[in-house]
């Protein structure tokens, strides 16, 4: 067996003294990325909770000056599209024409982070209920997306969008049964009006 020189020797005793702090670099680095990890949700959670309060106090144009992105774009229940601030505040201008109260309960279900943390696209129901000018109220429970990005040491909107399941939905289920009703009605008048002019014509005869 031939001996381990003196090169060897030393390079093996560098080795061994190195491996522990290469782990405990390693270890230290982790935590790093989870401790940030941890802030950026609590800061994302923040911010989903300021911005929701303002819309439950019907504050669309603070919202929209306070975090939403200038170039924002945005993608609604009824399939409308809104480009930028101005965008976002004249949609709701134009809900508020018939919806007098707009709130809800947001729940977060899945995050994801981009580019160490700089881009972040969350998912979600939205827990939306509303009251028509009409008086009427009902649920969507809607899910949403957004896409949020750090600028200017805060957290914006560049992209949100929501929609709901065409398939449970009160709104279309109230037109359905409305629609239901008037098709009913009208099949009522006509058969009345030809059972009249059916004994008309018997009369005539």
């Amino acid at each position: 067996m031939s001996a381990i020189g003196p090169h060897k020797s030393s390079f093996f005793l560098l080795a061994l003294l190195l491996l522990p702090m290469s782990v405990v670099g390693q270890e230290e680095a982790t935590v790093e990325v989870e401790s940030d990890a941890i802030e950026i949700a609590e800061q994302l959670d923040q911010t989903k909770t300021e911005i929701f309060q303002l819309f439950n106090q019907g504050k669309y144009g603070e919202i929209a000056e306070q975090y939403c992105h200038p170039e924002i774009t945005c993608m609604w229940n009824d399939g409308t599209r809104s480009k930028g601030r101005q965008g976002v505040v004249d949609f709701f201008a134009k809900l508020k024409e018939f919806i007098r109260v707009m709130e809800v309960n947001p729940t977060t279900s899945d995050r994801a982070l981009y580019e160490n943390g700089k881009y972040v696209v969350s998912i979600g129901v939205l827990g939306d209920s509303y009251e028509m000018t009409s008086g009427n109220t009902f649920d969507l429970n809607s899910s949403w997306m957004a896409t949020l990005v750090y600028e200017d040491n805060k957290w914006q909107l560049i992209s949100f969008s929501s929609s709901t399941n065409a398939f449970d939905n009160p709104v279309i289920d109230g037109f359905l049964m409305l629609r239901t009703i008037w098709s009913a009605g009208i099949g009522l008048v006509i058969g009345v009006v030809l059972t009249l002019l059916f004994r008309r014509k018997k009369k005539v005869d």
